[in-house]
């Protein structure tokens, strides 16, 4: 590690355990208010992550040199993945806080509500929050494990491994991405839609990323 890194980490561990202390008082005053504001810091973080992901996956298609000269940046943003999976609890917890149609009266009230329902509803809303992580873990797993593996044993084969796996992933993330951006956010508005959500946040995920 470089020197001075662990002083920059412990000075970001305090700044964190400040933030959370906030964010605890927060929770206790405006427990509506909290859930949407980390909704919105989760929603951030996470698409580093995926944006990461994304681009390490674009790399193996593509090649070239480019990749190569971040592609550990890009695997070690990959690998925030499973701790971003932990912090979804507090979503789970507070699900009725954030979205209107996880709310039995509001869904009464509106007929459209009562039209979505299939779909929009707790127990499916976190099944497919789930599913999601499952295939985000999985291609981190896979893309991490032969990456270290290439490296200690400089096998040239591992790249077509690279290759076949990163074409499905990415059609894999591209359906996941738009599905949870439309389950985490724009369900926010159950009434309102839109055919380009997902492509918006993948294009900021990228962004991001980078």
């Amino acid at each position: 590690a470089p020197p001075g890194l662990e002083a920059v980490q412990r000075q970001c561990l305090r700044i964190g355990i400040a933030g959370m202390a906030v964010c605890v008082v927060g929770l206790f005053f405006s427990p509506a208010q909290f859930f949407r504001s980390y909704l919105l810091g989760y929603v951030f973080w996470t698409g580093i992550a995926l944006g990461c992901l994304a681009i390490v996956m674009v790399h193996h298609l593509s090649g070239g040199a480019w990749g190569l000269v971040i592609r550990r940046l890009l695997e070690s943003g990959t690998r925030t993945l499973p701790l971003m999976f932990l912090l979804f609890i507090p979503i789970a917890l507070g699900v009725q806080s954030i979205y209107s149609w996880a709310v039995s009266a509001n869904v009464a009230s509106s007929e459209l509500l009562q039209h979505k329902r299939p779909y929009l509803n707790i127990a499916f809303f976190l099944v497919r929050t789930i599913l999601y992580f499952a295939a985000w873990l999985a291609l981190t797993h896979y893309l991490n494990k032969w990456s270290e593996e290439q490296d200690r044993t400089a096998d040239r084969g591992l790249t077509r491994r690279f290759e076949n796996l990163s074409g499905p992933g990415l059609v894999l993330y591209g359906l996941t991405a738009t599905f949870a951006s439309v389950d985490w956010v724009m369900s926010l508005e159950p009434e309102w839609f839109s055919t380009i959500f997902g492509v918006l946040f993948m294009g900021g995920q990228a962004l991001s990323a980078i």
